[in-house]
């Protein structure tokens, strides 16, 4: 067998182990995406893998904006009489929050391709402040939830 031959055949094994690796990790995503979950467990399942690099919106951020928006939303139910996401933008998520007495947030996560470990929120006088008060950060972690809410509270 000669070296072409050789690495002809590399090649398909290679391509092989890397659809059944792609299959893997799909039926993973699925059973994650699927499941139940409290938090933003499916938030954070998403930020695990690296973001793809484009010059506009990519299938898998737009698929982390929208489990995001749901399960942020869905965090802050009980506290809060209003929110509003910006429209999905490029790699960040942006918008809105009052609470039930009357303050409101502003938050923000970053270009999600580099900037992914936290959450900048800080009160703001309307759902047109975007300066606001101090930037506070809370980190995108298991414990996001608890440190978010010594935030507002």
């Amino acid at each position: 067998m000669t070296i072409l031959q050789q690495i002809s055949e590399k090649k398909i094994e290679l391509n092989n182990l890397k659809e059944q690796y792609n299959n893997q990790v799909e039926a993973e995503k699925m059973k994650v995406l699927n499941g139940k979950s409290k938090g933003i467990n499916k938030s954070l399942y998403l930020l695990s893998f690296e973001f793809e690099s484009s010059c506009g919106r990519t299938p898998q951020y737009l698929e982390f904006y929208k489990v995001f928006k749901k399960e942020f939303g869905n965090v802050l139910k009980p506290y809060i009489s209003k929110i509003e996401f910006s429209k999905p933008n490029h790699f960040d998520v942006t918008g809105f929050f009052e609470l039930n007495d009357k303050r409101v947030y502003y938050f923000s996560i970053g270009d999600l391709r580099w900037d992914k470990g936290s959450m900048l929120i800080r009160t703001a006088t309307s759902f047109k402040d975007y300066t606001g008060g101090r930037d506070e950060d809370v980190e995108l972690d298991e414990d996001f939830v608890d440190n978010l809410m010594r935030v507002i509270k």
